[in-house]
């Protein structure tokens, strides 16, 4: 059973060759979004923009533990996007600009931004074993002013996230515990890995 898993999760990162090959001109510009995906479902960068403004304020939480206790930050939005490990591998790109694969966002409550980011903190959320690739399709952005403090990426296929800030709790990949913690979000906010099992 943990071979078959462990087959699950790495041919589940396995794309097409074709999709990861960058020219020099898309190296320079933003690349456009793969072929495989329905333009309908993509979020235009100054709606995604525009949500920043409108999304709710939150309070910084010092129970949620470090670093998230001591980053100063209004407002948390999850996004749904289709990732990949040399085009898109974090949610918001080096210039500061959303990549054009994003299908879904949703700003949390307080509620919400302490749950999830208590679970990001803590010990049992990570132990487990990872893949080698990186294809997220889950982020977490926090901001401040309406402006971006950082940003964590997920990938569930893989099992482990890539965050802009030190989470001094994460080890190796998610436990079930963590993996949990990520799928009931998704679930709450009809993102894709939503539709996971938690094992």
């Amino acid at each position: 059973m943990i071979l078959a898993c462990g087959l699950t999760v790495l041919s589940s990162c396995q794309s097409n060759t074709e999709d990861k090959k960058v020219s020099e001109d898309q190296a320079i510009s933003t690349p456009k979004p793969p072929g495989r995906l329905d333009s309908s479902q993509i979020i235009k960068e100054n709606v995604l923009v525009d949500y920043i403004a409108a999304a709710k304020t939150i309070r910084q939480n010092p129970k949620n533990g470090v670093p998230f206790s001591k980053l100063d930050y209004d407002k948390l939005i999850a996004y749904d996007f289709a990732g990949s490990a040399n085009t898109y591998p974090s949610v918001i790109d080096q210039k500061g600009n959303f990549v054009p694969v994003v299908m879904g966002q949703q700003y949390l409550s307080q509620e919400q931004a302490d749950k999830i980011l208590s679970a990001l903190t803590n010990n049992s959320t990570y132990g487990e074993v990872t893949a080698a690739c990186f294809e997220p399709h889950f982020a977490l952005v926090l901001y401040k002013d309406n402006k971006k403090v950082t940003q964590i990426n997920v990938c569930l296929d893989c099992n482990y996230l890539i965050a802009e800030i030190e989470i001094p709790a994460e080890t190796h990949g998610f436990t079930e515990s963590g993996r949990k913690a990520i799928i009931d979000l998704c679930k709450e906010l009809n993102f894709r890995y939503g539709s996971l099992e938690k094992i």
